[in-house]
């Protein structure tokens, strides 16, 4: 899929849009450097980088939280939702659509409409992400780049952004903060004895019957937090799940429930198929805070940095001293930009704590 991204535009469209496109931003020459990106390429960059067009979801929501006046375009628009907590100057932003995912959905002609300076991939490496690059800068004549922002890379990333858009302080403000959270997660994760540790189901879908399989990037805030994913598989898909039945969770037997977004939390209580499992029995499912992204891992994102001190402190109270409602505050105001009051931060969190004495 990542190689045919370059195909989706014929070469004569390319260059009769370009040279018709009077609005392109030209940098002189001597005002560039040279950027090793994450997989090698060298690529030569403005020294001043004012437009930026994302790759997809992921570059969209860290760009998002550093440097939001630069970003030229959405490759995803906002839902009703997300425009909840995203600024209202940023919604009617043109959509240039994203290279990958389940199927490109790249507007060659509003990416270089928009006239950016940089196109950044951000996330994951993978194989043939050289030559994906590669393929996007010639097919568009912009300097393009791949960082890779992995969970535990996210500050490495955002210090290497903060050099590219000249957002350093920003960059360094979310890096540290990134940093002494991973910190306090292995600090805090070794106080949990190993006889101690939750045993936890991670699940999506309309049944909650879609498991998020261990050693997938979608479940690896468990593993930093010192949970046990119940979901061992053989075969994960690229999505990090995989359809399992009931019989096989019963048999999983679950002591803690995690729901993605929009799954069966509403249901699942007076389901009788669930009503046998461990977690249900004693009230311990809960639904992952899902605005203005879900925490746990869709995208596999920045987010999920606020979902290692969510879920370490709801698994682990004794051990992740955290007041979530804080925490949430202080994390939504220095990436999101938006000053969120108790009240609000109370509602992320309405189907995210322990329920005392309920179903219990």
């Amino acid at each position: 899929m990542r190689r045919k991204l370059a195909i989706l535009l014929g070469t004569v469209l390319l260059f009769s849009f370009l040279t018709g496109c009077g609005s392109v931003h030209q940098k002189k020459a001597a005002d560039v450097w040279s950027f090793t990106d994450s997989c090698g390429r060298e690529v030569e960059l403005p020294s001043e980088i004012d437009r930026i067009v994302p790759s997809g979801p992921l570059a969209q929501m860290v760009l998002y939280t550093l440097c939001p006046d630069k970003l030229q375009s959405l490759a995803t628009p906002l839902t009703r939702t997300q425009k909840k907590y995203i600024n209202k100057k940023y919604w009617e932003l043109p959509v240039t659509g994203q290279f990958y995912g389940g199927g490109s959905t790249v507007s060659y002609e509003t990416i270089i409409a928009t006239a950016p300076d940089v196109i950044i991939d951000i996330g994951e490496t993978k194989d043939g992400i050289a030559d994906d690059m590669d393929s996007i800068q010639k097919s568009t004549g912009i300097p393009t780049v791949f960082v890779q922002a992995e969970l535990t890379t996210m500050a490495d990333a955002y210090e290497t952004l903060g050099k590219i858009t000249g957002e350093e302080k920003q960059a360094g403000d979310c890096a540290a903060y990134i940093r002494e959270t991973l910190a306090e997660a292995e600090k805090y994760s070794a106080r949990v004895p190993r006889s101690q540790r939750k045993r936890v189901l991670f699940s999506q879908g309309e049944y909650g019957t879609e498991v998020l399989g261990a050693g997938s990037i979608h479940s690896e805030v468990l593993d930093l937090v010192g949970a046990i994913n119940v979901a061992q598989l053989n075969h994960l898909s690229s999505n990090g799940n995989s359809e399992v039945s009931m019989e096989q969770i019963l048999t999983w037997n679950p002591e803690v429930v995690i729901l993605s977004p929009d799954s069966n939390y509403d249901e699942i209580f007076s389901d009788p198929l669930w009503a046998s499992v461990q977690a249900v029995k004693t009230g311990a499912v809960y639904e992952v805070p899902g605005a203005p992204y879900n925490w746990m891992d869709r995208p596999p994102s920045v987010q999920r940095i606020l979902a290692v001190k969510w879920l370490g402190n709801l698994l682990y109270p004794e051990a992740f001293p955290y007041d979530m409602i804080e925490e949430t505050q202080e994390f939504y105001s220095l990436f999101y930009h938006d000053d969120l009051t108790q009240a609000e931060a109370r509602a992320l969190l309405a189907h995210s704590t322990e329920k005392l004495g309920e179903n219990g």
